[in-house]
């Protein structure tokens, strides 16, 4: 009987002292923002431990991550779209992703977005603020998984906003795991406003 007791005893202990941690934003990580952000919840890139990083040229001293159950517990948008432009609609949902970068409290007004594959695309913050564009976790009801498009897409509702009709796919980016908040170059974007009129460009005509 008092060997029952104590045997008891043991297991309420462990119990107590051993509680099941809830999941944080910083464990399996999916999303790392970085840059002109006032929250932060890790520190510098690992170059040895985190080769994906360094490989794109991400450089950061502190950073906010967020997992997938820390994306999926905000409020989900959903967006029905064709993606790739032009091809069969999908039905894309997650949180907005301004909803997403407030969390760091990001205090730029550019994003560098990079992609699982190395592509890299900047976009105004204005325009995320203006269009109610999410970062899907899910396509037709399944999370996004690595090997296909996930862990995130950037998915803009062109089917239902006619400023965004016949947009292209360049802003779609597929498998984001990284983005970085900036203030503008203006430098660079006095410069490029003031080249010549007939500079070459990609897409431009030539006679």
């Amino acid at each position: 009987m008092l060997r029952a007791l104590f045997a008891s005893a043991a297991l309420l202990t462990i119990s107590a002292c051993s509680p099941a941690a809830p999941p944080t934003p910083n464990d399996g990580a999916v999303l790392t923002i970085y840059g002109e952000i006032g929250v932060v919840d890790r520190g510098a890139i690992d170059p040895l431990m985190e080769p994906l990083f360094t490989r794109y040229g991400i450089e950061f001293d502190a950073a906010c991550s967020l997992n997938f159950s820390s994306l999926d517990a905000m409020d989900q948008r959903v967006i029905r779209a064709d993606f790739p432009y032009g091809q069969e609609e999908h039905i894309f949902s997650g949180p907005l992703l301004r909803d997403a970068l407030s969390i760091s409290e990001m205090t730029g007004d550019t994003l560098v977005i990079t992609a699982l594959d190395g592509y890299q695309r900047e976009i105004e913050l204005s325009r995320i603020e203006e269009f109610d564009v999410i970062l899907a976790i899910r396509m037709d009801g399944e999370v996004l998984g690595l090997g296909g498009m996930g862990p995130a897409v950037l998915v803009w509702p062109r089917q239902t906003d006619y400023r965004l009709t016949g947009m292209s796919d360049e802003d779609w980016l597929w498998g984001v795991f990284a983005i970085e908040v900036k203030q503008a170059d203006t430098e660079t974007s006095e410069t490029e406003n003031s080249e010549a009129p007939d500079s070459e460009t990609p897409g431009s005509e030539t006679e």
